[in-house]
């Protein structure tokens, strides 16, 4: 087995790809960038992988004996769904009431998010035998993951309707559902329901393409791809083919969009995404030069990459930055502990549920040009939730 094969899965890999990807795009653009310029942000980078990748290299019995200590009498570990709910129910809570600015709304969704993770873990513990004899009404949850896709399909369908048009082919609607929960919703129930079926993965694939989002198609396409190498059931040329397609699909949906916003951009298609890289780094260069710093107004904020574009641009627009850019503007060179901390995070979900993971790796190759944000915020705590739930199934099936 050849060094990639080994490692294509793990955290560290996904996301230096990424970056060495955005590198490799953006080289026609060198000359513009300034190579002292670019060597700076090369290095900066390089430190906030570096710190990334720190968890990963304390040893698992570091791990056991933290997770043994007690609070309150209660193992730590025992303790991890509590807390980890806590948190997700706050992200969800100040972000809804942030975009709706209604209490009512600010308290259903995060509910309802816990409502649904929970009776995904029963579905886990019902397909693991752990509960046995269980009542007729919790059978259903054996067909969990096409509900989750028919959820995925009603969201959009509700979406559309809403905004009377295909988003994809309407800018002003496509800027529109940036924040709304159904397009998030939309998003995650197709993404999940859709990796252990072909043809789940055509419709959703077409759906997301007409939501006119890029990051969608790629966390689709990058877990669908993942997953089925993690059971075995594509070659690693073949997720190498599969990247080349999506990529031409990438730039063909980017122009599309630039067309559909009015502005007219004297790029070619092939050259789309290599500006993009170019930008995606130009925009990070100018966080790195500027003058102070946002102290978490960005990260821990649901408008944060809007309010990237009016401190950098003066232009109210959403920007992306790569992944450590919205860090570094909020925290500085402190930003090296934050990635640290999101390296633990993400250490945990890799060790995790396989299924759960591969979604995280594709939207964390998705964050090294978007950056991190609130909504990326939220879906790690979800997983967080969802298997530290997950990781109780030992005691159970001993308590069985």
């Amino acid at each position: 087995m050849s060094f990639l094969e080994r490692y294509i899965l793990h955290p560290v890999f996904i996301i230096t790809f990424g970056h060495l990807a955005i590198f490799l795009l953006a080289i026609p653009y060198y000359p513009s960038l300034g190579y002292s310029s670019l060597i700076k942000i090369f290095s900066l980078i390089t430190f906030f992988i570096f710190f990334y990748s720190i968890p990963f290299f304390i040893e698992d019995k570091v791990y056991r004996y933290f997770s043994r200590i007690k609070i309150l009498n209660i193992q730590l570990k025992t303790l991890l769904p509590v807390i980890y709910g806590i948190i997700l129910f706050l992200l969800i809570s100040y972000g809804v009431f942030t975009i709706t600015n209604s209490y009512i709304m600010s308290i259903i969704y995060p509910i309802l998010v816990l409502i649904v993770s929970n009776l995904f873990v029963v579905y886990k513990f019902l397909n693991d035998g752990i509960i046995k004899n269980p009542p007729s009404v919790l059978k259903i949850l054996t067909h969990m993951d096409t509900i989750i896709f028919i959820v995925g399909i009603l969201s959009f369908i509700v979406l559309t309707v809403k905004y009377g048009t295909i988003p994809i082919l309407d800018y002003d609607v496509r800027m529109a559902i940036s924040k709304d929960p159904l397009r998030l919703i939309s998003t995650g129930a197709l993404v999940y329901g859709s990796m252990s079926n072909a043809l789940y993965f055509i419709v959703a694939f077409i759906l997301l393409l007409l939501l006119g989002y890029k990051a969608g198609i790629l966390i689709l396409t990058i877990s669908f791809l993942l997953y089925r190498y993690s059971l075995k059931k594509i070659s690693l040329k073949g997720i190498v083919v599969s990247i080349l397609g999506l990529i031409v699909i990438l730039a063909v949906m980017s122009k599309v969009i630039l067309l559909s916003s009015g502005q007219r951009w004297n790029i070619g298609i092939l050259k789309i995404l290599s500006y993009r890289a170019y930008f995606d780094i130009t925009v990070l260069e100018k966080i790195v030069n500027y003058s102070t710093h946002t102290f978490g107004k960005i990260v821990l904020n649901p408008d944060g990459e809007r309010l990237i574009g009016e401190l950098l641009f003066g232009y109210s627009h959403n920007f992306t930055s790569t992944m450590f850019g919205p860090v570094y503007l909020d925290f500085g060179i402190y930003g090296l502990l934050f990635a640290t901390l999101l390296g633990l995070f993400s250490r945990s979900i890799y060790k995790g549920d396989r299924k759960i993971y591969c979604i995280y790796a594709a939207i964390l190759l998705s964050m090294c040009e978007i950056g991190i944000n609130y909504g990326f915020l939220i879906v790690t705590f979800l997983m967080l939730y969802v298997n530290s739930l997950l990781n109780l199934r030992n005691k159970l099936k001993k308590f069985n």
